[in-house]
């Protein structure tokens, strides 16, 4: 450090006298090549002195005091350049200005940034302040509360000169930062130093994790903007593409730097994309040598860049025999057009489905293969394509197998009594059985490939459906019974077991339902319940009253109560069904009558007189007994009430 010693008012003239000058350095995005942030550098142009060192002078200004007078003035300046660029139509970039450790212990930031601001118009998240690891360990708890409270603006913060310690690790999760900005230390070395390429990785996977642009400074090689590309540095500043300017140099020069990085960028895109894969293969090289998949990248024109070892078993090709050797030569002519149409949806950036092609082996012959692309990219950029390659030979195999015992499998579902279809995911009707022409009146010809729910009556398609959804929610089998439509229009009733066949993935692949027909079993039950609703009308229209109940743990529960006696009495069924005596009757009533329950439920018979809302009536009780045990008592019950009145004018003569 130089021996020059200045006091505050040093620093004040030279405010005052525009001694100090801010030189401008652009950040370059890694990715597209253009100005996506520029930081603002202090300068001091001494009249005695010349041109003084930052170094040699903010220790100085932190010392007199006078670091927040000079804080104050390059944002406002920074802040006021920034804004007449942006209205001038320059790039809309992010200005970064240096945060002093001191500014903090004056208490007074937030306001001077938000004065700053207000002052200059520039929107809050184009300004950026920088702060070092020094700033967050002066007073942690200060600096985190200052900084949570600029951030909050839209004002972005960015750690300055990281990986110097490593003190600040501690605090990454409680400071609001957007941004990291690798040491210039590191890049003097990297890719040379395992070291330090090793430590600038890492610090970029953790950015990477932590949600947090990374920016590299110091960067004078174009080694070292590959080896950040490859690893996915966002930004770099440096030499390498453009030294600090004056404003003035700034405006005029700015667009020429702009388009040296864009050329520069894409001029080492095939080198980065050719390092991927190198890389790509060592990182995954155990997993290569013993993996039977070919795996292989491409650049953007379809030349092979990398291939691992299983092309020689699956092509017959050792690697370097087809290393840059275009992907059309190893394609069978039939499938050339459809894989140079599906390499070029992946170039685009898309990720489609897999492909079935034939690949050329080296004796002449061909090999069924299943291909999946995906797209390499440096940041949003699609740089080259990946290939991971199956062998499908052993699996074609199978499949014509598989065809060969379907067809004996067809053999007895066709000769089946009940009807079979197969469904897919979606409800297609994939296969059906001919005993479905046996039963529905459709060929098979009129039923595959058509929704299965266009066969199903229109008052049963919701309650399917629902059961549709229930067997894919739990994947498991499924009964319902339903009604169909057969060709003529006419309904019949099946049972129908819906069975899920699931995928490796876990996934269902689709459903098989075998249905019977219950038509007949279905119009004995509606018969059935004719005659029970027959019954219960005549019940109803009885002038007594007819009962049933059973002993439960709530007491003797009423399963049946009909009659216009009932109705007599103030009652409906359902205020007795369901009931116990003391649910509806007095409660000394139903103690009295409850003895006469009891009697009944030990399988003797029991009548008694009683009165209910000045209703009299008699009730007789008969157990119904089975294998030795009551199961349910059955009453009736007379209405007495005239007779009662008849008895007590009788009995005043």
């Amino acid at each position: 450090m130089s021996d020059q010693v200045f006091e505050r008012q040093d620093f004040l003239s030279a405010i005052k006298n525009e001694e100090f000058k801010l030189a401008y350095q652009p950040q370059i995005s890694l990715t597209t090549g253009e100005v996506v942030g520029i930081e603002a550098l202090l300068r001091w142009e001494h009249p005695t002195k010349g041109w003084v060192s930052p170094a040699d002078f903010i220790p100085m200004a932190e010392e007199t005091g006078a670091i927040t007078e000079i804080t104050k003035w390059v944002l406002k300046e920074s802040c006021k350049q920034n804004k007449q660029w942006h209205d001038e139509g320059l790039q809309k970039a992010v200005i970064s200005v240096n945060i002093s450790p001191l500014d903090f212990e004056q208490n007074e930031l937030y306001e001077i940034i938000m004065d700053t601001l207000e002052e200059t118009g520039l929107a809050a998240h184009y300004l950026e302040l920088e702060i070092t690891e020094n700033a967050v360990m002066s007073d942690v708890s200060n600096v985190i509360y200052t900084l949570k409270k600029i951030s909050k603006t839209g004002v972005r913060v960015a750690i300055d000169d990281f990986g110097k310690g490593n003190s600040t690790l501690v605090y990454m999760r409680d400071l609001p930062i957007t941004t990291v900005k690798l040491d210039r230390s590191f890049m003097s070395d990297i890719p040379y130093s395992h070291k330090d390429s090793t430590i600038v990785k890492n610090i970029i996977q953790m950015c990477h994790n932590l949600d947090l642009q990374i920016i590299a400074e110091g960067v004078e090689t174009e080694e070292v903007v590959t080896f950040l590309a490859l690893h996915h540095c966002s930004v770099a500043q440096g030499f390498v593409f453009s030294k600090p300017m004056l404003s003035n140099d700034f405006e005029a020069n700015i667009t020429h730097y702009e388009s040296k990085a864009i050329e520069m960028i894409y001029r080492l895109e095939e080198k980065v994309n050719l390092r991927s894969a190198q890389i790509h293969d060592h990182r995954f090289k155990s997993l290569f040598e013993q993996n039977p998949d070919l795996v292989c990248s491409f650049s953007l024109t379809g030349k092979i860049l990398s291939v691992n070892p299983a092309v020689a078993k699956i092509l017959g090709f050792e690697q370097h025999e087809v290393l840059n050797k275009e992907l059309d030569v190893h394609v069978h002519p039939d499938d050339a057009e459809r894989t140079r149409e599906h390499f070029e949806t992946v170039v685009l950036g898309g990720e489609p489905d897999p492909i079935d092609i034939q690949l050329i082996h080296k004796d002449g012959g061909y090999v069924p293969c299943n291909v999946n692309c995906f797209p390499m990219r440096l940041g949003e950029r699609v740089v080259g394509v990946y290939s991971v390659i199956k062998d499908m030979t052993k699996q074609k195999s199978l499949e014509k197998a598989l065809i060969d015992s379907e067809q004996k499998y067809r053999l007895i579902t066709e000769n089946m009594s009940d009807f079979l279809v197969s469904v897919s995911s979606e409800g297609i009707i994939e296969y059906a059985s001919t005993s479905n022409n046996k039963l529905l009146g459709y060929d098979r010809s009129q039923m595959e490939g058509q929704l299965i729910f266009n066969f199903i009556a229109k008052k049963d398609i919701e309650h399917v459906q629902e059961e549709f959804k229930h067997l894919f929610k739990t994947k498991e089998s499924r009964y319902v019974e339903a009604r169909l439509k057969d060709a003529k229009g006419k309904e019949l009733w099946v049972e129908a077991h819906g069975n899920p066949v699931l995928s490796k993935d876990g996934s269902i692949s689709h459903i098989i339902i075998v249905s019977r027909d219950i038509t007949r079993r279905k119009k004995a039950e509606l018969e059935l319940k004719q005659l029970q609703r027959d019954l219960k009308n005549t019940l109803s229209q009885q002038q007594g009253m007819t009962l049933k109940f059973i002993k439960t743990s709530r007491g003797y529960v009423h399963t049946l109560c009909e009659g216009e006696l009932v109705r007599k009495l103030g009652l409906t069924p359902n205020d007795v069904v369901g009931q116990t005596l003391y649910d509806f009757v007095p409660t000394i009533q139903a103690k009295e009558k409850e003895k006469y329950y009891a009697q009944a439920w030990e399988g003797q018979d029991a009548s008694y007189e009683t009165e209910l809302n000045g209703i009299y009536y008699i009730a007789k009780l008969r157990p119904i007994i089975e294998n030795g045990e009551v199961i349910e008592v059955i009453g009736s019950c007379v209405d007495i009430t005239e007779k009662k009145a008849l008895e007590e004018e009788l009995s005043h003569y």
